[in-house]
């Protein structure tokens, strides 16, 4: 096991700070100009950026205008040691936080606060950055104040108040790759007591992807978001204000836009092709499906906040509700397991739409899936080429089906909070929270006859798009926590904090598949000449799949000590612990696992491969543990600031997502890494270098190790997935005054994320399913045919962002580009051990475009 020398690691970054003050104010002269104070609310309460003994990074209202922030990737990328994969579909985000990843289909990881408000939907992170004030992210775990999956830590969003006098302002943009935006606030006092704020935005864009099979440019990475919040600030007397949020999106966007690449040495030697053991990074991206990747989101959101003073005692209190109405449609992933190989439709398709020669009677279409057999080879259709083709996913053939989802969630959440006076040698905070939580879950696969689709769980055998696979669940959560904190001042120079909260959350989950047949289209159904049914749970529950329930606490206590050794140096220490409840995948997951990948004596495929996987219906909660030491200082005449922290974090029963592709179709999971140990550093740094010219930065260092995890024992010893071992920023903000008035002001933006794994297994070998059709006497020759993920890692990459423009005193034009370099590197990996291969997904090309902005 891999360790660190905290004590050493914090003397070296005490010395390196040093020398960069002593650096710095050897080359600076001395301006009157001081850093902009930074007040957060971290701990629920008012306080200096530079007193809170937490790492928290604070993006101000000017910095989110200057860098033209509009998402939250626009953010993550400017700090260290956190990372985004933004792939699979609009909200579908995987945010790292020092290492430790938020995972699909189960809670996030960290707590998503806006105004005070905690939400409570994964999806609701990823959206417009609409008249935002400021951002806190804080580092680390964070569960004693704000709850439940607050594990890796929390982002909080602050927007603008309603103003006390009528302002208002727009904004609109154009941009390559017919990207249109429009934004407009308006606000100001409805009557004495009163104040009111209206927001809109849209966002619309072609992508920076073509589907060569159609020619669309606007049907891969497209994007449509239309946005409205109002908010409502009512002084009912000197004592009492209520707050009442409201917002509503629509949203339309391309999904599930991967290629694969297989990670099959075995097959190299087979048939003498390099391309069947590749890496990741250098492959040539292709988008050519006759289902083009479709996801669209219907979001209302509402929140009543009331802050009342008692004497010296603020109370508040605050009511929220969400929903979110979403659903996914896109091309399958089976057609390289035949089913449904010989429909009428795929027999149709395969005669124009192949790559095989033209000397062999084929159409020799290599734009829709390159070379002949490097590696994928579609072959017309006959009794001798039938089930031998190589195919890859979402392809322009009916061949591969169609997968459909769904993921709709209503929730209602309540919180009551007393916060004593913050001037007090002894302060204190308590509260009860609760939430309640549905959300149902679909992801069904099925035949694709070519007569269009119905967005719906299940469509029977008669429809055009019959079901042959089908997961359809309810899960109903309920949530209660209580906590508090006490923070006293042992000395002038010393405060000792001390919170805990305990979680209760019961969790429930019942079946809506109903109890039918597949539809016989897909051959992989039919099992002894009898038609499965369309989840592989009624096998062993013929008379009904029973609900299932559980029930996870935790106690989360912290404790930190802060001290503030000068006036301009504050050191800390923290212990901390995050909890993440458990949960269920959907119902029949272990079912259709063990009857393909795991050896059972039946006589099943999964003899064959025997994977040996421990995937249940059911995961454990995480529990997170971390030890952090830090400290912040401010220098050079206050223009220069200064903040680090060394961490050590343990993590149990960390959920991790897993992706399974086989003749089934697709299959998502969740499972448990048992033992996870993550340490690492981090700096960053402000500098007012001079009455023009500010510089900005930081970088991250992280060491992981997966120390038990008994799903995939080859693992162990292996880097944690998704936690890069370096990350880096600088950047540099330009304000001239060109003349009376107008200012021109320039920001540059680098980034450099290092090279990362997305997978447990990292190179290790382990079987697949071609170890079962080896045993076909077909085109796969025996076995064994095991992965190899070793070329499977993304490289690391660097991306420059920049913005350019003039400011007037009620105006600005600002040209801009994302990316300018054009760096091309891979937004996501998900290696699916069992299939042998790696889906991946490409990152944004370049983008620019020019804005325009007028306040009133």
């Amino acid at each position: 096991m891999r360790t660190i020398d905290l004590k050493r690691l914090a003397k070296g970054v005490a010395c390196a700070n040093l020398g960069l003050v002593a650096a710095l104010t050897a080359v600076t002269p001395s301006y009157a100009i001081e850093i902009e104070e930074i007040v957060v609310t971290a701990r629920k309460r008012p306080e200096s950026l530079q007193e809170v003994p937490i790492a928290v990074t604070a993006i101000t209202e000017r910095q989110i205008e200057r860098a033209g922030m509009e998402r939250p990737a626009d953010f993550i990328g400017t700090m260290p040691n956190v990372t985004i994969v933004d792939s699979a579909n609009v909200g579908d985000t995987q945010v790292s936080i020092r290492g430790i990843v938020s995972t699909r289909d189960a809670e996030s990881t960290f707590a998503y606060v806006v105004d005070g408000v905690l939400i409570t939907n994964p999806n609701g992170f990823n959206e417009e950055l609409l008249d935002v004030a400021q951002i806190e992210v804080l580092k680390g775990p964070q569960g004693a104040l704000y709850g439940r999956n607050a594990v890796s830590g929390a982002i909080l969003v602050t927007t603008k108040a309603p103003a006390d006098e009528f302002e208002g302002k727009v904004k609109v943009g154009f941009g390559n790759n017919n990207t249109q935006t429009a934004t407009g606030v308006i606000s100001g006092p409805l009557t004495d007591a009163l104040k009111g704020r209206l927001s809109f935005s849209h966002r619309s864009t072609d992508g920076h992807y073509t589907n060569v099979f159609t020619g669309a440019d606007d049907e891969v990475d497209f994007l449509e978001d239309n946005t409205f919040r109002g908010r409502l600030l009512w002084d009912v007397n000197d004592d009492l204000t209520l707050d009442l949020r409201a917002g509503y999106s629509e949203v339309e966007g391309g999904a599930i836009n991967f290629n694969a690449v297989f990670g099959l040495p075995s097959f190299v030697a087979a048939f003498d092709q390099p391309a069947y053991f590749a890496d990741v990074n250098d492959h040539d991206f292709t988008f050519a499906f006759n289902v083009p990747g479709g996801n669209e989101q219907e979001t209302t959101e509402l929140s009543l906040k009331a802050d009342w003073t008692l004497g010296d005692i603020d109370v508040t209190a605050v009511l929220a509700y969400n929903n979110l109405e979403e659903f996914l449609l896109s091309d399958g992933t089976s057609a390289s397991f035949y089913g449904y190989e010989v429909t009428d439709q795929c027999l149709a398709d395969r005669t124009t739409l192949n790559n095989a020669p033209a000397a062999l009677g084929g159409s020799d279409r290599t734009d829709l899936f390159g070379d002949f057999f490097a590696p994928f080879g579609v072959l017309p259709p006959s009794p001798d080429t039938n089930f031998v083709g190589v195919y890859g996913p979402y392809t322009p053939t009916a061949c591969d089906g169609y997968q459909y989802q769904e993921r709709n969630q209503e929730d209602f959440s309540g919180e009551l909070r007393f916060t004593s006076d913050q001037t007090a040698s002894l302060r204190w905070i308590a509260g009860l929270y609760f939430a309640e939580i549905e959300r149902d879950v679909v992801v069904a696969y099925g035949a694709d006859t070519g007569r269009g689709f119905l967005r719906q769980p299940y469509v029977d055998p008669t429809g055009p798009n019959p079901t042959d696979l089908l997961f359809d669940d309810t899960f109903e959560t309920s949530v209660i926590a209580g906590f508090g904190q006490l923070e006293f001042d042992l000395s002038d120079t010393v405060e000792l904090a001390l919170a805990l909260r305990y979680d209760r959350e019961e969790r429930d989950v019942s079946n809506n598949v109903p109890n039918v047949r597949a539809s016989g289209l897909n051959v992989n159904t039919i099992v002894e000449g009898e038609v499965g049914p369309i989840n592989p749970a009624f096998s062993l529950n013929p008379d009904g799949i029973p609900d299932r329930s559980d029930t996870f606490t935790q106690l989360q206590p912290k404790i930190s000590l802060a001290w503030s050794a000068t006036d301009n140096v504050n050191i800390y220490g923290s212990y901390g612990v995050g909890f993440r409840s458990g949960g269920f995948n959907s119902i029949g997951t272990q079912a259709t696992l063990d009857f393909w990948f795991n050896a059972s004596g039946d006589g099943n495929p999964g003899d064959a491969v025997d994977a040996q996987l421990r995937v249940t219906d059911e995961y454990d909660k995480e529990v997170t543990t971390s030890f952090e030491l830090g400290a912040k200082g401010q220098f050079m005449d206050q223009r220069l600031r200064i903040n680090a922290a060394v961490f050590q974090t343990e993590v149990e029963d960390n959920q991790f997502f897993e992706f399974f592709a086989g003749p089934f179709g697709l299959l998502r999971a969740v499972t448990t890494i048992d033992e996870l140990e993550i340490r690492g550093f981090e700096m960053d740094f402000n500098i007012v270098a001079t009455e023009y010219l500010s510089l900005f930065g930081g970088f991250g260092i992280l060491d992981s190790e997966i120390v038990e995890n008994r799903n995939r024992p080859a693992s162990e010893g292996n880097n944690a997935p998704q936690a890069p071992k370096e990350t880096y920023n600088l950047g540099a903000v330009v304000e001239i005054p060109v003349s009376d008035g107008i200012d021109f002001v320039a920001r540059v933006d680098w980034q450099h994320v290092g090279d990362m794994w997305f997978h447990t297994l990292q190179g290790e070998a382990t079987p697949t399913i071609w170890d079962f059709f080896g045993t076909l006497g077909g085109g796969v020759p025996p076995g064994p045919h095991s992965q190899d993920f070793s070329r499977a890692k993304r490289d690391a990459y660097q991306t420059v962002n920049a913005r350019f423009g003039l400011e007037g005193e009620a105006w600005t034009l600002s040209v801009w580009g994302r990316n300018i370099t054009d760096e091309e590197y891979l937004e996501e990996v998900i290696p699916a051990p069992e299939f042998g291969g790696s889906f991946i997904h490409p990152s944004a090309r370049d983008a620019y475009g020019i804005d325009f902005s007028y306040r009133f």
